[in-house]
């Protein structure tokens, strides 16, 4: 699609026509990837409202006038930038509307954009501090979860939304799951491992966690390639030689050995059967 075609299409409808086109290559992924795929961009129903407030009646009493009207629970259209996966931004976004400077003025377009901030958050299961850029709600939300781990493991792939989170969040399972992390502190190692091991998800879904489509689609060309490349015959041979050492019986009784000059020698006795 060209630049000038892009740009006469709404944000709504060419991430639409992204997710569509995406859904096909991830058809052809492995079924880990395909489940994190529904939970990061498949599951808009479940998103926690930022920009806006649901009610949770099907009738609004406006309290000024005392007309009920039917009110219905749309969310606002707010733009994902690409920029929002190189930080935190809590699920916020830009907001695409317009303003009336004047009362005789005509409205003119606006973006409602986040406030930024650079700041230092520290990993408790890496045990390393990280730069980061952030959003206000980012910092509450890890405020609220007493640190920014618990905020990673506990919130689901649709509110994250950026790769950033993502990928820092796959790190933090792998380490859980292969125990590597804190090695000169066993015992807060086994308390962290505690306290989040009802985070954990199958080591198969952990591998295809965090990545892109375009990323899940290097990763899963690159392992195609590695199975479909041929084995030379020597390197066979030689594996199937050294499995069968491996499980030669070393129990059997050693056979004494006779040397060919005896062999040869008529004034030897041969030797008595047992």
């Amino acid at each position: 699609m060209s630049a000038g075609v892009r740009s006469l299409l709404p944000y709504n409808r060419l991430r639409r026509l992204k997710n569509t086109h995406n859904v096909w290559i991830v058809s052809v992924l492995p079924v880990p990837y395909q489940k994190f795929y529904r939970e990061w961009m498949g599951s808009e129903d479940k998103e926690t409202p930022v920009h806006w407030k649901p009610v949770d009646s099907e009738w609004v009493r406006n309290p000024e006038t005392g007309e009920v009207k039917r009110f219905q629970n749309v969310p606002i259209p707010v733009l994902y930038p690409d920029q929002m996966h190189e930080g935190l931004w809590g699920g916020e976004g830009v907001i695409e509307g317009l303003v009336k400077k004047g009362k005789y003025r005509c409205p003119v377009p606006r973006f409602w954009v986040p406030n930024f901030y650079k700041t230092v958050v520290y990993s408790e299961i890496l045990d390393k501090y990280l730069s980061i850029v952030v959003t206000e709600r980012a910092l509450e939300l890890i405020d609220q979860h007493s640190g920014l781990d618990s905020y990673l493991l506990n919130t689901p792939a649709y509110d994250l939304k950026s790769l950033l989170a993502l990928k820092l969040k796959r790190k933090l399972l792998f380490s859980i799951l292969d125990k590597d992390f804190l090695v000169n502190n066993l015992e807060k190692q086994t308390n962290l491992v505690e306290k989040y091991k009802d985070c954990l998800i199958p080591r198969d879904d952990v591998e295809w966690y965090g990545y892109s489509v375009q990323e899940a689609q290097l990763k899963y060309r690159m392992l195609l390639k590695e199975q479909s490349q041929p084995v030379a015959l020597k390197h066979e041979i030689r594996r199937k030689y050294y499995q069968s050492l491996i499980n030669k019986d070393f129990d059997e009784p050693p056979t004494e050995s006779v040397s060919w000059v005896k062999k040869m020698n008529p004034f030897t006795k041969p030797a008595q059967a047992p």
